[in-house]
C-alpha cells in the first residue's frame, strides 16, 4: 500500500446504522421523460422507506405530476436558477433526513436493498460520505458504455474506506491517483446531514461532488467508495458534448484537484490551432478514404513541409511548427480511438467507425483546449480569442 494515502479495503459494517433515522433521496429533475418511472418504481421497492424530495427546474413533461404520484414532495425552481451545487443544497435544506442521498433523474438504482447499503457504512461515525458504481443502459450506445466500464475499471471492484494521510503527502500524489482517492459521484451518494451542515456544497456548475470530497477529506473524514451498491445510469451523447464535458472537465478538475497545469506544448494560440486543425486534417482524411487500418496514422511522422516552407524555416523567415508527431492531442485521440473501437470489435457492435472516430476526436480536443488554457490562466496571458472559446464550450454542461 503506498504509505502516502490510506486506502483500507474494508468497512466498519459490524454494527448496523440507526434503523429509525430519517432518509431523504433528493432527485433534481428537468422534463425527466416517462423513464423517470423506472427511478421512482425502484425506490418505492427498497427495504427502507425515504422520503423522496424532488426539486424541479420547470419541467413541461408532466414529471412533477409523476413524481407526486409516487408520493414525493416536490419543490419547483426557476430554470435560470438552477445550480448543481445550490440546487442540491437546497434539497438537503427542505429535506427531513438524517441522511441524504443525491440521485439524479435517470439512474435506477438496482436490487431492493440499494438505499440500505448505501447507508451502512455511516455506522462508522467519522464516514460522512458513500457513493457506489455505475451499470450503463443495455441502449446506451458505444462511447456511453465505455465512458462507465472505463470508470469501473479505474475505481475497482473492492470496497474501499478513503482518508487522507496528510495535506502534505496528498500534494505528492498524481492526478490519477487523487482522482481515485477522492471518488465522490452525485448520480448516486449518500451524505452525512450533520457533517453537511458545516459543510454544503458550493455553488458550482460542475463537479461540485468532487470538490465536496476534497473539502470532508481534508477535514480529517472518510469517504467509503462501494461497488456493490449499483444504479443503471450512462448516456447516449452526440460528439459535440463530449468536446463541451472534456473540455469543462479539463478546466475544472485540476483545480480543485490542486494539480498544477503543466506546459502543453504549445506557446500561442496559433500553435494551439494548428495542432488541432492538424488533427482535424487527419481524422478527415481517415473519413474520406474510409480507411480501415486507423493504426498507421498514429505512428505516423508529421507531414513535411513543402520545399518553399522548408527554405523560408532556413532563412528564420518562418517560426518552426510545433510537432505533429508527437504531441498531447494525437496521444489522446489514438488512446481514445484504441480503446473504443476495441470495444466496438470485442463487442461486435455495429456503431460505424466514423462515429467513433467523431467521439474520440471531441474528446481530445476539448481536454487539450482546457489544458491550453489553463496553462495560459496561470501565466497571466489568455487571449480575447480564448475567453470567447471559453464561454462557448462552458455552456451546456
Amino acid at each position: 500500500m503506498d504509505r502516502r494515502l490510506i486506502i483500507a479495503e474494508r468497512c466498519t459494517l459490524n454494527k448496523k446504522v440507526d434503523e429509525t433515522a430519517n432518509i431523504t433521496i433528493i432527485i433534481p429533475t428537468k422534463n425527466a421523460g416517462a423513464e423517470f418511472r423506472d427511478t421512482l418504481d425502484a425506490i418505492r421497492r427498497q427495504t427502507r422507506e425515504p422520503e423522496v424530495l424532488v426539486v424541479d427546474s420547470g419541467s413541461s413533461d408532466g414529471t412533477v405530476e409523476l413524481a407526486r404520484q409516487f408520493g414525493a414532495r416536490t419543490i419547483s425552481i426557476p430554470p435560470e436558477s438552477f445550480n448543481h451545487g445550490e440546487t442540491r443544497n437546497l434539497g438537503i435544506r427542505e429535506s427531513t433526513g438524517r441522511f441524504c442521498v443525491m440521485l439524479v433523474q435517470d439512474a435506477v438504482p438496482i436490487g431492493e436493498t440499494w438505499l440500505e447499503n448505501l447507508i451502512a457504512p455511516f455506522s462508522d461515525e467519522r464516514v460522512v460520505g458513500v457513493t457506489g458504481r455505475h451499470t450503463p443502459r443495455p441502449e446506451s450506445d458505444l462511447v456511453g458504455r465505455w465512458q462507465v466500464e472505463f470508470r469501473n475499471s479505474f475505481l475497482g471492484d473492492k470496497l474501499r474506506v478513503q482518508e487522507m494521510g496528510s495535506w502534505e503527502n496528498f500534494l505528492t500524489l498524481s492526478l490519477e491517483e487523487r482522482l481515485r482517492l477522492f471518488s465522490f459521484d452525485n448520480v448516486c451518494s449518500a451524505l452525512r446531514r450533520d457533517f453537511w451542515e458545516k459543510c454544503p456544497f458550493q455553488p458550482l456548475p460542475f463537479a461540485e461532488d468532487l470538490d465536496w470530497g476534497v473539502r470532508a477529506m481534508a477535514a480529517g473524514y472518510k469517504l467509503v467508495y462501494n461497488p456493490s451498491i449499483r444504479v443503471l445510469h450512462s448516456h447516449t451523447r452526440p460528439a459535440a458534448y463530449h468536446l463541451r464535458r472534456s473540455y469543462v472537465s479539463g478546466r475544472v478538475v485540476p483545480k480543485l484537484l490542486h494539480v498544477p497545469p503543466s506546459y502543453t506544448g504549445v506557446q500561442n494560440d496559433d500553435e494551439l490551432f494548428a495542432l488541432l486543425g492538424f488533427l482535424c486534417g487527419e481524422v478527415r482524411t481517415i473519413l474520406n478514404e474510409q480507411v480501415t487500418d486507423w493504426r498507421k496514422f498514429s505512428t505516423s511522422s508529421a507531414a513535411e513541409p513543402r520545399l518553399w516552407e522548408s527554405l523560408l524555416l532556413a532563412a528564420g523567415l518562418r517560426p518552426a511548427p510545433p510537432s505533429y508527431k508527437l504531441n498531447a492531442v494525437r496521444g489522446s485521440f489514438y488512446f481514445m480511438l484504441e480503446h473504443l473501437d476495441g470495444s466496438r470489435e470485442k463487442s461486435r457492435d455495429p456503431v460505424a467507425l466514423e462515429s467513433v472516430i467523431t467521439q474520440a476526436l471531441g474528446e481530445a480536443a476539448g481536454s487539450f483546449a482546457a489544458s491550453y488554457y489553463n496553462w495560459c490562466e496561470v501565466h497571466g496571458v489568455v487571449s480575447e480569442g480564448m475567453q470567447r472559446l471559453d464561454q462557448a464550450l462552458s455552456k451546456g454542461v
